[in-house]
């Protein structure tokens, strides 16, 4: 049982579509991430995307500074060779390795491996198919980029989440949250709801944990 806040960094500036629709709080909100993991103790997991690991390096390296797991967020499944060829490029910059990814949807059923999988130990993302050897830590309902394009209200969106956390605890099986700083800036701008769900979590006994610890059976850390 665990709850693991999965943190997608995808924002660059020129993206008109989603600056126009979320803004340009993603820096601000990393920042005030790190910050609550610090104050908290809390190591979260983040996914960064090429476009950000080629425009934000020192982005990722603030994560890594920080202790905190990251990996490979893979935008376009359908043609993974190249992007991943790119993305360790970007990875190996940092000195780092990715050793799994997250997707925002389903893994095509049509897409049997790529090269560097063999470096992959699991994926993140909704129930489906997946490569053989990865294990995935399934990711239920909309992402929270969904949610704050129906209109939702932050306190509905945190109510429902603390739902799923306490059914997730009931049910003695981990919950896996995907949430985006660019969004967070419009949904949750102090991260005020964030918080309110971390704690909760812990409290129900639901330890914060991330997939690269899960899946190398590491000890927990709050």
């Amino acid at each position: 049982m665990y709850f693991c806040l999965r943190i997608d960094l995808d924002y660059v500036p020129w993206d008109t579509p989603d600056a126009k629709e979320f803004g340009h709080g993603e820096p601000a909100m990393l920042l005030r991430i790190l910050e609550l993991a610090r104050h908290t103790g809390f190591k979260f997991h983040f996914f960064a995307s090429n476009r950000v690991l080629r425009a934000f390096p020192t982005n990722a390296d603030a994560v890594l500074n920080d202790g905190h797991d990251l990996d490979w967020f893979c935008k376009h499944p359908e043609a993974p060779d190249a992007r991943f060829g790119d993305a360790k490029i970007e990875f190996k910059t940092l000195g780092h390795e990715p050793t799994g990814f997250a997707l925002r949807a389903a893994w095509p059923a049509n897409v049997k491996t790529f090269a560097g999988i063999e470096q992959m130990k699991f994926v993140s993302g909704p129930p489906g198919v997946v490569p053989a050897g990865l294990k995935l830590f399934p990711v239920e309902g909309k992402s929270v980029r969904e949610i704050a394009r129906t209109g939702v209200s932050s306190r509905a969106w945190v109510e429902a989440t603390k739902t799923h956390l306490r059914e997730a605890a009931s049910r003695n099986i981990g919950l896996t949250l995907p949430v985006r700083p660019q969004v967070l800036a419009r949904l949750d701008p102090k991260l005020t709801y964030l918080r309110e769900l971390l704690e909760l979590s812990t409290a129900i006994g639901m330890p914060i944990r991330t997939l690269r610890d899960l899946t190398a059976d590491k000890p927990t850390k709050k």
